[in-house]
C-alpha cells in the first residue's frame, strides 16, 4: 500500500537524501486519514495537512504547493505551477499525493510522503523546482534554526 503505516519516529533522523533539497521544498505533517480508494489516484484535502506546522503527530510530507499549485476550474490555462504538476506525475507516476484545497478544485497540488522520497526523485523535484518556480515565491527556509 503506498499510503504505508505512520510511526512517532518517523522523520527522525531525516532521510539523507532530504539534505539534498537544501531547504527548496518546506515539510508538513497530514493530520488527517490516508487515502486508500483503490483504482484512483492519491487523494488528499487540504485541510488534513498542517500547514506547515511540524509539532503535530502524523506522517511528513513535502509540501509542493508553492510550486504545483494552479486552479483545475481552469485546465486550459498553462502556467508555471500547471507545468510543473504535470511533469512530476510525468516522470513518477502513483507516487504524489493530488491535494484538493479547502474551496474546492481552484487550488490543486502535489505532495509527497517523506518516506517515498529517493534520489531518481529528488533530481527530478530539483529539476522541475528551479525550471518553474519564481525566487520571489520562494519559500526559503534558515535550517540553522
Amino acid at each position: 500500500m503506498i499510503d504505508d503505516d505512520w510511526t512517532l519516529d518517523e522523520g527522525d533522523p531525516m532521510p539523507a537524501v532530504w539534505w539534498r533539497l537544501d531547504g527548496r521544498i518546506p515539510l508538513t505533517v497530514r493530520s488527517g486519514p490516508r487515502s486508500n480508494i483503490p483504482g484512483l489516484p492519491l487523494l488528499a484535502y487540504g485541510p488534513e495537512f498542517s500547514g506547515g506546522v511540524l509539532s503535530v503527530s502524523g506522517p511528513i510530507y513535502l509540501d509542493l504547493a508553492h510550486f504545483t499549485c494552479w486552479d483545475a476550474y481552469r485546465p486550459w490555462q498553462t502556467t508555471p505551477q500547471r507545468a510543473a504538476f504535470d511533469a512530476l506525475q510525468a516522470a513518477h507516476p502513483d507516487t504524489f499525493s493530488t491535494v484538493i484545497g479547502r474551496d474546492g478544485p481552484t487550488a490543486v497540488w502535489l505532495t509527497l510522503r517523506l518516506t517515498r522520497l529517493t534520489d531518481p526523485i529528488t533530481d527530478t523535484l530539483l529539476a522541475v523546482h528551479d525550471r518553474t518556480c519564481p525566487t520571489r515565491t520562494h519559500p526559503w527556509v534558515d535550517l540553522t534554526h
